[in-house]
C-alpha cells in the first residue's frame, strides 16, 4: 500500500492545506519557521501512528481563532484534520481476493480520513455482484439456489437465504441453503456487506507511522539489566534505542556478557567493527573516528549490606587523529543524533506493512555537509524500505537535482491558513528562499569541481536539457555527455559574471537564445579571449531557420503547444498561432498578453515527464540531438 496524497483541514494553523501530493520515494515539506511544516507532519502521524495514544484532540488541536465561530455553525463537526489516500498493491489486492475472491475491488484507490470525534470515512469502489459470484462458484452453490437468491449483494443474498426453507420441489436442499449461510457469513466476518468486510482487510494493511522529532538519543552507558527488560515500541525510550543498536549488530545482551573472556572479547570487538562501518559509511564528516563497546563491571552495594556485581554495556568513540576515547554521551549533538537514527530506523525496515517515516527537520544539529551526507542515508537507507516525508528549512537539505520532490509550505494568514503547493512561482520570497539557497549552493559547489562546464541562462533551460537528454539516453539515444555540469546563470547578463568567476583554467560552454542583446554581450567575451568562438552555442544553428530563437524554439510547435496548455491549463491549438517567428511571440499574440512565465512549461514538464516526454515528436528529439551533439564536441 503506497501513500499518495494527504489532505489536512482544519488542524492547528491549518484551515485546509489542499491535496498534497506524495512521493513514492521522498517527499520533502519546505518551508519557513512557523509555516506549518510541523503542524502537517503531525497530522500525518495521527493518520495510523506507532503510538496509539498519538490522536487528535479537539480542544488542543482546532484552530482556536475559528472554534467558536464553528462550533456555532456545526461546522466543527465535520472537520477532518486527516485523510490519506494510498495506491493498493497487488499484495493488497491479493488479500482481498483471499478472502471475497477476485475481481471485488475496482481501481486501485484507497482513502481514509479522521474527524475529530465520530466515525471515519473511507472510500473504496467495491463489486457486490462479484463477491457473490464469487461465493457461489467456490461453494458450487445449484442454480436454482441461485435462482432465488438473485445476483445482488452478498448480505442481501445472506438475509435472505436465513428466512428459506427448502420445499420438496424445489432444486436444491436444506444443506445447499446451510452450506451457502455458513461460507457467507465466513466470508463477512460478522461485517454487515462487503464493502465493510474489504475495508476491515485493508485497514489491518495500512502502514505504520512512525514520528521523529526530538529523537530519544542512545545513552553511551546502558545497564545489561535493563536491556534484557521487556522490549518496548521502536523509538520509546533510550533503552530500547539501545536494543535496537544490538539488534542491528545482529547480537544481544547476553553474547555480549559471555563468561569466557575471549568469547566476550571476540563478540564486543565484532559487533564494534560493524557498527563502525555502518555508521560511517554515512557520517564522512570525521574519518578518524571509530565506535568502540565494552563491558563494565561494578559492584552494588545495597542498604542491607548485601552486594551485587552489575554490568554496564559502554559506548565509546575512539579518535585515532587525536589518541583517545570517550563517552559517547560527550560526542557532537550532531554525531549523537545521526548514530542513535541509524540505530533506532533498524527495527523499522522490515515491518510488515511497511512504514512512511516523518522526520520533523532531520539534522537540525548537523553541519551543512553533514546534512548532505544524511540526505544521502535517505536516498539509500530509507527509502528503500520506506516512504519519507521530512521538513526543513535548510538549503542544505533540499537536492536541486531532486526539486520534483518539493512541497512548499505557507502559512497565509487567519482566513487562508497553512497551503502546501510544488508551484514556486505562486509563493513568497521568504518560503522560496531555501531552494533559492540550495540551487545557489548548487551552483557555487559545482562552478569548481571540474573543467567541464556548460552555463545556460535561467533553470527552465536546465530543466529542459537534463529531462531530455535523460530520455534520449534512456533510448540510446545522443545525450550531455555525463561530464558536464549544467550551470544556470539566471540570464544572459549574468553569464560574463560567471565566465569571471571560472577563469581561464576552467573553460566553459555557454548556451543561449539568439535575442540580439544576449549575443552582443557574449560576443565581447569572445573578444577579449574569455571563451573560444566554438563554445558560444546559439539556439539559433538548432531551431530549423526561427529566427532569434529561444531554445523552447527547439521543442516543434504541436509539442511546445501541449507544454504550454500543461503548465497554464488551456486549450491552445496550433491553427491559433500565425507566423514562422519565435513561438514565444507566437503565442504572445494569439492570447493577446505578453508571454513573461517560462518557467511554468518547464516546471510542467518536470513534474508530468513520464507522460509528456514520451509524447515527443523526432522533431523535438532530433533538434536536441543535434544541440547535444554540438555541445559534446567542445568538451575539453
Amino acid at each position: 500500500m503506497q501513500l499518495t496524497q494527504v489532505r489536512s483541514r482544519l488542524f492547528r494553523n491549518i484551515v485546509d492545506s489542499g491535496d498534497v501530493d506524495i512521493a513514492r520515494d521522498v517527499t520533502a515539506l519546505v518551508g519557513k519557521n512557523e509555516s506549518g511544516k510541523t503542524a502537517l507532519l503531525s497530522a500525518i502521524y495521527r493518520f495510523n501512528p506507532v503510538y496509539s495514544e498519538d490522536s487528535f484532540a479537539l480542544g488542543q488541536d482546532y484552530p482556536r481563532w475559528r472554534k467558536v465561530k464553528d462550533t456555532r455553525s456545526g461546522q466543527i463537526n465535520d472537520a477532518t484534520p486527516i485523510t490519506c489516500t494510498f495506491e493498493l498493491d497487488d499484495e493488497d489486492l491479493q488479500a482481498v481476493t483471499d478472502v471475497l475472491g477476485p475481481d471485488v475491488i475496482r481501481g486501485r484507490s484507497y482513502s481514509r480520513s479522521i474527524p475529530y470525534e465520530g466515525r471515519h470515512t473511507v472510500t473504496l469502489s467495491v463489486d457486490d455482484e462479484a463477491a457473490l459470484g464469487n461465493l457461489y462458484d467456490a461453494q458450487d452453490i445449484p442454480p436454482a439456489l441461485r435462482s432465488v437468491l438473485g445476483t445482488g449483494s452478498l448480505s442481501a443474498a445472506l438475509e435472505l437465504a436465513t428466512s428459506l426453507e427448502a420445499a420438496e420441489e424445489s432444486n436444491y436442499t436444506a444443506a445447499d441453503v446451510e452450506l451457502f449461510i455458513a461460507s457467507a457469513r465466513q466470508r463477512l466476518n460478522n461485517c454487515a456487506t462487503v464493502w465493510h468486510r474489504a475495508v476491515d482487510i485493508l485497514r489491518g494493511r495500512e502502514p505504520k507511522f512512525f514520528y521523529f522529532s526530538n529523537y530519544q538519543n542512545l545513552p553511551g552507558r546502558i545497564a545489561l539489566a535493563e536491556l534484557n527488560g521487556q522490549e518496548e515500541e521502536p523509538g520509546a525510550s533510550p533503552t530500547q534505542t539501545a536494543r535496537a543498536l544490538l539488534e542491528l549488530a545482529s547480537t544481544t545482551a547476553g553474547a555480549l556478557s559471555a563468561e569466557d573472556f575471549e568469547d566476550r572479547k571476540a563478540e564486543l570487538e565484532a559487533v564494534s567493527n560493524d557498527i563502525t562501518h555502518q555508521v560511517f559509511a554515512y557520517w564522512k564528516q570525521n574519518p578518524d573516528l571509530s565506535v568502540e563497546i565494552d563491558l563494565d563491571k561494578t559492584t552494588v552495594q545495597y542498604p542491607n549490606g548485601q552486594q551485587a556485581v552489575a554490568s554496564h554495556l559502554d559506548i565509546r568513540v575512539r579518535d585515532h587523529r587525536h589518541g583517545f576515547t570517550n563517552n559517547f554521551a560527550a560526542r557532537s549533538t550532531g554525531f549523537q543524533w545521526f548514530f542513535s537514527f541509524l540505530a533506532a530506523f533498524s527495527e523499522f525496515e522490515n515491518y510488515p506493512h511497511g512504514v512512511v517515516v516523518l522526520l520533523d527537520e532531520p539534522g537540525l544539529s548537523l553541519h551543512g555537509r553533514a546534512q548532505a551526507d544524511f540526505l544521502r542515508f535517505i536516498n539509500e537507507r530509507l527509502a528503500p524500505a520506506a516512504q519519507v516525508i521530512y521538513t526543513t528549512h535548510s538549503p542544505f537539505m533540499v537536492e536541486t537535482a531532486r526539486l520534483d520532490r518539493v512541497r512548499i509550505v505557507e502559512d497565509r494568514g487567519p482566513d487562508t491558513g497553512a497551503v502546501v503547493t510544488d508551484e514556486v512561482l505562486s509563493v513568497t520570497d521568504d518560503s522560496l528562499f531555501p531552494l533559492q539557497a540550495a540551487l545557489g549552493y548548487d551552483i557555487a559547489q559545482n562552478l569548481f569541481v571540474g573543467t567541464d562546464n556548460l552555463l545556460v541562462e535561467g533553470t527552465s533551460d536546465y530543466t529542459y536539457l537534463t529531462l531530455i537528454s535523460d530520455f534520449l539516453k534512456e533510448a540510446g539515444r545522443t545525450h550531455i555527455d555525463d561530464r558536464w555540469r549544467i550551470l544556470p546563470a539566471g540570464g544572459a547578463t549574468n553569464i560574463p559574471a560567471f565566465v569571471a568567476l571560472i577563469g581561464t583554467n576552467l573553460q566553459a560552454t555557454v548556451l543561449i537564445d539568439s535575442t540580439p542583446a544576449g549575443v552582443a554581450k557574449l560576443r565581447t567575451l569572445t573578444n577579449k579571449g574569455l571563451i573560444s568562438p566554438k563554445r558560444l552555442l546559439l539556439t539559433d544553428a538548432f531551431s530549423d531557420g526561427v529566427k532569434d530563437s529561444d531554445i523552447e524554439d527547439l521543442f516543434s510547435p504541436g509539442d511546445y503547444v501541449k507544454l504550454y496548455n500543461a503548465a497554464f491549463g488551456t486549450r491552445l491549438k496550433i491553427s491559433d498561432l500565425n507566423g514562422n517567428d519565435r513561438i514565444i511571440a507566437r503565442i504572445a499574440r494569439a492570447t493577446d498578453a505578453p508571454f513573461t512565465e517560462h518557467g511554468r512549461p518547464a516546471d510542467a514538464l518536470l513534474r508530468k515527464r513520464d507522460t509528456l516526454l514520451p509524447g515527443l515528436s523526432e522533431t523535438t528529439l532530433s533538434r536536441f540531438e543535434r544541440l547535444f551533439s554540438a555541445i559534446n564536441s567542445t568538451l575539453s
